[in-house]
């Protein structure tokens, strides 16, 4: 080992710092979208509705059992509760990423020791993109922590340390769990499974066949065991439009897997030379190498699958990598620190820490640049790390700001809106609202107008260049989403 205990420690302190301003800046986000509807129709429906009801993939179904029975135990009865206060429905997914950040500790290890520990765990949390999915009530949490489970276990079994029967069990769990809280993580433990083939190989020449058929039979019984629990709702799972084929090696798939490759990445651009140049190395000198080859298949396998079957599924969907992709870096980057003399290791250490503390400094501040331009603006761009739901989302503060201003009773007209979103906090806070269409009755009435927009600089560009006998103007400074646009007669 060349990382010294006091450099360790500065690790250690740094992780846990990276955690703690995570959970500052999305421990309490305001519920959105996709979350409210996964409450609203699956959770608070009851166990039976979570388990025998796929309309929809956003049931992602371990998931919301878990998060059922933590409503359950918390003492949450209805939405309301969560959209005042999110911090009781995200605490689950918070303590959920403790344990994905010690798997892949645990897995660091199996690939270079304690040094090579603390890199995994802190590339895992330098990264911005795992900070976005971490606090998620979706099954992207659940799936990371399996992840991990899973890729630590398999890691152990290929450095020749022989599993006990427990550890073959949570192996089965692990891939159970993967597969029961998304289904398209069957995508990540094939690629697992391909990618293991050399490791297999080499475990049959040095430990015998008893060890890969006890590997297999974990895997496989881990699948097995979710395709029966998703028995209730087969059909659906397996018809909707998120697993429809369709024209296979398209230019779209190259583009989703460089865009997704690229957000993991989150401007930490200087370690791929480091990576490739260590990685090389490793090669070379036979250290790593099938670690190398189990973590690059896992993280190209499943763009290739995806693409080899012509589906196109959402770009997040492939958060549940992360793990796998800090992983890789660490087996590429640990080598080449590793042949670095003492008094040189240090340095390098600390450097590296340094640098991944930067670069997770200007992710976030370039992540809300891009969006604040975005909310200035009349267009956005919106993927893995750019999520306005994550940033600027505030609609309790826009509409009790709104309320103690005009009163419960003053009509909001909803622009650039989704029915699970603001209609929910709305009618939630008793306040009144009506749709868009019905600004004409305020035009013909000359009646202010009090309008929620998503877009609201489009809005008023819009309403300029429709009615120039008004005026807009915002119902407070700040840039949040949504917004509010007070529009008035000229001249009243």
């Amino acid at each position: 080992m060349n990382m010294p205990l006091n450099i360790q420690r500065l690790f250690a302190a740094a992780g846990l710092g990276l955690f703690s301003v995570a959970l500052y800046l999305h421990g309490n986000e305001a519920l959105w979208n996709d979350e409210i509807y996964t409450l609203r129709e699956f959770v608070f429906k009851g166990l039976s509705a979570v388990l025998s009801d796929y309309h929809v993939p956003n049931n992602h179904i371990l998931a919301n059992v878990l998060h059922w029975a933590w409503l359950k135990v918390t003492g949450a009865r209805e939405l309301g509760v969560l959209l005042d206060a999110a911090w009781r429905i995200r605490l689950w997914p918070a303590l959920l990423a403790g344990p994905t950040a010690w798997l892949v500790f645990r897995a660091g290890k199996q690939i270079g020791g304690m040094p090579a520990g603390w890199l995994a765990v802190f590339f895992l949390l330098t990264g911005v993109t795992f900070q976005q999915f971490a606090f998620q009530i979706r099954g992207y949490p659940l799936g990371m922590l399996a992840a991990g489970g899973f890729l630590m276990l398999t890691l152990q079994w290929t450095a020749e340390q022989q599993l006990g029967r427990w550890q073959y069990l949570g192996l089965a769990a692990a891939v159970a769990a993967l597969l029961y809280a998304v289904p398209f993580n069957v995508y990540v433990v094939a690629a697992v499974c391909v990618a293991a083939l050399p490791a297999m190989k080499a475990v049959l020449r040095a430990r015998g066949k008893t060890p890969v058929l006890a590997w297999l039979g974990a895997v496989a019984g881990g699948g097995l065991l979710a395709a029966a629990l998703y028995l209730p709702v087969w059909s659906q799972v397996t018809s909707n439009e998120y697993v429809a084929t369709g024209k296979a090696f398209q230019k779209l798939h190259l583009d989703n897997a460089l865009l997704v490759v690229r957000h993991f990445m989150s401007w930490r651009w200087l370690l791929a030379p480091v990576f490739l140049a260590g990685a090389w190395y490793a090669w070379k000198q036979h250290t790593s190498r099938q670690q190398l080859i189990l973590l690059a298949g896992a993280l190209v396998l499943p763009f290739f699958f995806s693409a080899l079957r012509g589906d196109t599924p959402p770009e997040r969907i492939y958060s549940v990598l992360l793990p796998v992709f800090a992983l890789l870096l660490t087996a590429g980057i640990e080598p080449l620190l590793r042949r670095l003399p003492a008094k040189t290791a240090g340095p390098a250490y600390v450097g590296i820490l340094l640098y991944g503390l930067l670069t997770y400094g200007l992710s976030i501040y370039f992540v809300r640049q891009q969006l604040r331009r975005g909310l200035e603006g009349t267009t956005r761009y919106q993927d893995l790390n750019y999520n306005y739901y994550q940033h600027f989302y505030d609609p309790n503060r826009e509409f009790d700001l709104f309320r103690s201003q005009f009163g419960a009773g003053t009509v909001l007209i909803l622009e650039s809106t989704d029915e699970h979103d603001l209609p929910v906090y709305l009618a939630h806070k008793r306040q009144a609202f009506v749709p868009l269409d019905s600004i004409d009755a305020y035009l013909r009435r000359r009646q202010p107008m009090y309008v929620s927009s998503n877009f609201p600089k489009a809005f008023m560009r819009e309403m300029s260049k429709m009615t120039p006998a008004w005026s807009c103007r915002y119902l407070q400074p700040q840039i949040r989403c949504p917004r509010i646009v007070v529009c008035e007669p000229r001249g009243e």
